[in-house]
């Protein structure tokens, strides 16, 4: 188990007190003085003329931006299975009593959404974060606003913030700044909504939480590096988020626009348990997050508009939409768009930020954009799908690992199409799910898979034969 310590400013409870003799350590100090983890969340106040959140709202930022901090900075491959970590983390909180009255409940949402096993441990201060400013230029009128929506400048974000526009919802958007090339893109994107909308009150807002290495306590020392999943960045996310819609309203709903295929997450294989992507819309995590904050008296509610589409459907509902025609192919779905993973003796040939095109966020990106006809995204063009392709990087870990488990998926659906029981099974994997929901993702799951082996049809160069797929086996 790996004990980690956070401090909350120079003067919070020393860590020495503690009785674990083995600990990390990361301090959220104000910028003057030896802070490891570099941050601008404060931004989410002071851009609304206020020095402080509520107490209870500064609470679960502190959290959620420490469980960021631990899930970047812990690898998973310093653990027996080189995924499951087991963390302890001592957290300093202003509502003790009521973090402590949710306490198991918050480990098992948040060991849903990353697929480790935390315990938090809640330890009482009386120090604000970073309440010593009050910002009075470029204010941002909370007045003017009725909801905000999670803006990552992927593909499913952008048609959320142009749903919310058609009808006529004041939104402000909220982003992570994680890299410059990112940052750019999202206000690229943002400006081309904003500038079109006009009779609409639209505002972006971005924040960063950068965890450098921790503080090492002890007499065992081990070499850190930077945990590439970092599945708790949606939970910081949705943080902000909450906290920027608090100040709105206390009602003010959150949204996080993402299609119920990825949702859902059902596991390609039966040994990928779901790891290639997100849990932040399952409805286990929406429902089990939405009941913590209310047990502690945070009524922003976060939902999903898209639970029940798939991807391609959401862009059917956007295709004759201008900005969408215009900009749709400039969003980001990839896992990795501003990471050098090419040839490095072709790698002038590709410009970054952009869509790898192998990854399995680009393998439903490219089968959405087949259900409305043509794609114009700009892909790496180092690869192509073929079966040239997997047999050039057949590694357990290697590039053409999420395009041969998509494979195995459909040839799994297609050997049990007919069978409802066995499809519904499979939703259930990652947990229950009421009637409503069920009927919602069987048929959602079932239009995925059909956008999918569409795509392959189309796009992927001898991966019928290769996977040994009849074009007529589907049934549509």
């Amino acid at each position: 188990m790996s004990n980690i310590w956070i401090n909350k400013n120079h003067d919070d409870l020393n860590p020495s007190h503690s009785s674990e003799k083995q600990f990390l350590l990361f301090n959220l100090f104000d910028k003057k003085n030896k802070s490891n983890v570099k941050t601008d969340m404060e931004q989410l106040w002071r851009k609304f003329g206020i020095n402080s959140l509520t107490s209870i709202n500064e609470d679960f930022l502190i959290i959620a931006s420490s469980i960021f901090c631990v899930d970047k900075r812990i690898p998973r491959k310093n653990f027996s299975d080189s995924w499951t970590r087991t963390l302890r983390l001592s957290i300093p909180v202003l509502e003790v009593e009521k973090w402590n009255s949710v306490k198991e409940e918050l480990e098992y949402v948040i060991s849903f959404l990353s697929g480790d096993k935390w315990k938090f441990e809640f330890r009482q201060t009386n120090l604000r974060f970073r309440t010593d400013k009050i910002n009075t230029k470029n204010l941002i009128d909370a007045g003017k606003y009725d909801s905000v929506s999670l803006f990552s400048g992927g593909l499913d974000s952008f048609c959320g913030a142009l749903t919310l526009s058609e009808n006529k919802r004041n939104t402000l958007f909220l982003g992570f700044r994680e890299y410059n090339l990112l940052t750019n893109r999202q206000k690229e994107l943002f400006d081309a909504i904003n500038d079109h909308y006009t009779e609409l009150e639209n505002e972006l807002l971005l924040f960063n939480v950068n965890p450098l290495v921790p503080i090492q306590r002890g007499e065992k020392t081990e070499k850190l590096s930077v945990e590439s999943t970092s599945r708790s960045r949606s939970l910081l996310f949705i943080a902000g988020a909450i906290s920027v819609a608090s100040i709105i309203g206390k009602e003010t709903p959150v949204y996080i626009p993402e299609n119920g295929f990825i949702g859902v997450n059902v596991p390609l294989t039966d040994s990928r348990t779901g790891s290639c992507s997100t849990r932040t819309t399952h409805p286990i995590f929406i429902n089990s997050l939405n009941s913590v904050l209310d047990k502690v008296g945070i009524k922003n509610k976060v939902s999903n508009f898209y639970w029940d589409k798939t991807k391609g459907e959401i862009l059917e509902e956007h295709q004759n939409n201008a900005i969408f025609k215009q900009y749709a192919t400039r969003t980001l779905s990839c896992s990795h768009p501003c990471l050098s993973r090419y040839d490095k003796k072709k790698s002038d040939k590709v410009v970054t930020p952009c869509n790898c095109g192998y990854c399995y966020p680009c393998l439903i990106r490219k089968a959405s954009f087949v259900k409305i006809g043509k794609d114009e995204t700009c892909y790496n063009p180092l690869y192509e799908l073929s079966k040239d392709f997997i047999l050039n990087y057949n590694n357990i870990q290697g590039r053409a690992s999420d395009l041969k488990a998509v494979l195995f998926s459909l040839r799994r659906y297609i050997d049990h199409q007919e069978d409802s029981e066995y499809i519904r099974s499979l939703l259930v994997r990652q947990g229950p799910l009421n009637s409503e929901e069920l009927d919602g993702y069987e048929r959602v799951y079932r239009k995925s898979m059909e956008e999918l082996m569409e795509m392959i049809k189309l796009n992927g160069k001898g991966l019928i034969e290769y996977t040994g797929i009849k074009e007529v086996e589907i049934h549509v």
